[in-house]
């Protein structure tokens, strides 16, 4: 009998045991704290009080309630705690007579286990009526075409104002709605707050419009918003080592290269390369541990690093495919080469398949830091590029290492062509083809409807954009926050057009505009 209680009282404390501790398993918690009941009432009129409160479905946190809960019209002072489950806001103003208010917590409470955060909206008037205007948005990426979430829509009583008077923030599909909005003109953006400021900052993805919306009973439209980062303006000096031997200089905006110096250096015997109108690669004669760099009043000094004693490649790419149009290898180096070798078989094709040699030595040349091996007159289909070691000669008398890499030449046959039969009212626009996220082809300045040929295509899956130009550059030009001017359109067509070799492909793209 004494065994028997025994064996009962220990299968009563190991059931006791395993009922204490939290419980691990099943499915994450991804739903932010919703709220239970507020006082005063969302919608609730003739509101006189100096508290508001409001009860959560679940313990939660306070997340900077200093900049995450905004009580508009910000006419009034308060102070913020949390008892358990209830927010408590204590107002140390009196709420002004016959106003909507709204409350937001913009990501100010979350949940104690995953820390899910939303934007909570509460509204309350003061008087007998509530404003009830409503502004639907739906907003997608101007690039992509998908549908942009946890983007802020808000509205502006001014085109110099820095935050919203109404705002709100988009859902997964893209969409969300402004309410309890009172009568008036508003200015309207979009813009990926990612540091919850709410402002509209040029570093962010954005839209805007400087032209004035009037929000009454009767607005009834949807905003359609595309955004898109604005270039970048550069008004400070960028400095950095593209290798030990290569130093990359972008210059701000709108000033000339000639002012610029670089220590002690020489410009006028220094070889340079201008890559575009504010970036410049000057090509080093010896190392430096750090130059400083000078640019009218601006200064910048950059660090380099460890130096080198054999010339090598900035990228290694273990295979080159050379489609028909194209002439030659390039192979670019970390520093500049001053000469190639004149002993013969230093450049060579090897043949794998019959282990034999082409001397290719008279068709390499030199440029800056870049050897082009011209293909002419060669077979080079699956063949190894061979460079011997000291081939080649840098700053110092360094030489490189011997090297090899692969060329494969495509002939037409391998190759298929695509003709796109256009049809837009659009003018000027180009067309390019894109593959695993690069543009494999281009072509610019067209107008209206016309039939484009692409030849020469890797067989492949490939997807087909129309980009409008209008400023006809021949690339695409995102939202300008100075000048309000819209991100150029893209158009995708519906579905990917697979390329076959020694084929001719026909497709009609037809523009909704």
């Amino acid at each position: 009998m004494v065994r028997i209680s025994s064996i009962l009282i220990t299968l009563a404390i190991l059931l006791s045991c395993a009922q204490i501790g939290s419980i691990t398993g099943g499915p994450k918690d991804d739903a932010a704290p919703i709220i239970v009941k507020s006082k005063p009432a969302d919608g609730q009129l003739n509101v006189n009080t100096n508290t508001i409160q409001i009860e959560f479905d679940e313990f939660v946190v306070l997340q900077k309630p200093n900049e995450n809960i905004i009580l508009l019209p910000s006419n009034v002072a308060y102070e913020t705690k949390l008892i358990n489950k209830t927010l408590i806001l204590s107002l140390k103003d009196t709420l002004s007579k016959n106003t909507t208010y709204s409350l937001y917590l913009n990501g100010a409470i979350k949940d104690l286990t995953e820390g899910n955060d939303t934007l909570i909206q509460l509204v309350f008037s003061t008087g007998n009526e509530l404003d009830s205007n409503r502004v639907a948005f739906e907003v997608s990426d101007a690039f992509t075409g998908e549908v942009n979430k946890d983007v802020v829509v808000g509205l502006f009583d001014s085109l110099h104002s820095e935050q919203p008077i109404y705002f709100s923030k988009t859902d997964a599909k893209g969409k969300a709605i402004i309410r309890a909005i009172a009568d008036g003109l508003y200015y309207y953006s979009a813009f990926d707050d990612k540091n919850k400021n709410r402002i509209r900052d040029r570093s962010e993805a954005q839209f805007a419009s400087n032209n004035p919306i009037l929000i009454d009973t009767s607005f009834t439209d949807t905003l359609k918003l595309s955004l898109s980062t604005p270039k970048r303006v550069y008004n400070t000096l960028d400095v950095s080592f593209i290798s030990p031997y290569i130093l990359a200089v972008r210059k701000p905006h709108e000033c000339s290269f000639d002012s610029i110096s670089l220590g002690s250096l020489d410009l006028s015997r220094l070889s340079k390369e201008k890559l575009s109108d504010d970036s410049m690669h000057y090509y080093l004669p010896s190392y430096f541990e750090s130059i400083q760099v000078n640019f009218d009043t601006l200064q910048k000094k950059a660090r380099n690093a460890k130096d080198i004693n054999q010339i090598g490649l900035l990228a290694s790419i273990k295979k080159h495919v050379l489609l028909p149009e194209i002439c030659c290898l390039e192979l670019g180096f970390n520093v500049l080469l001053d000469s190639i070798t004149i002993r013969p078989d230093a450049f060579r094709l090897f043949n794998s398949k019959d282990s034999t040699s082409q001397d290719i030595t008279s068709n390499v040349s030199i440029d800056k830091n870049m050897i082009r091996f011209s293909k002419a007159d060669y077979s080079c289909d699956n063949v190894v590029f061979q460079m011997d070691s000291a081939a080649v000669f840098g700053p110092n008398g360094m030489t490189n290492v011997a090297l090899e890499t692969k060329i494969q030449c495509k002939k037409p046959e391998d190759l298929g062509v695509l003709q796109i039969n256009v049809q837009t009212q659009m003018g000027p626009w180009y067309i390019e083809l894109v593959q695993n996220g690069a543009v494999k082809s281009l072509q610019s300045s067209l107008q209206e409807s016309e039939r484009v040929t692409f030849v020469n295509l890797l067989p492949g899956s490939y997807s087909i954009y129309v980009v409008e130009d209008r400023n006809d550059n021949g690339k695409w030009d995102p939202f300008d926050p100075d000048t309000f001017s819209f991100p150029e359109r893209r158009f995708l067509y519906p579905k990917k057009v697979s390329v076959k070799a020694n084929f001719e492909h026909d497709i009609e793209f037809i523009i909704q505009e």
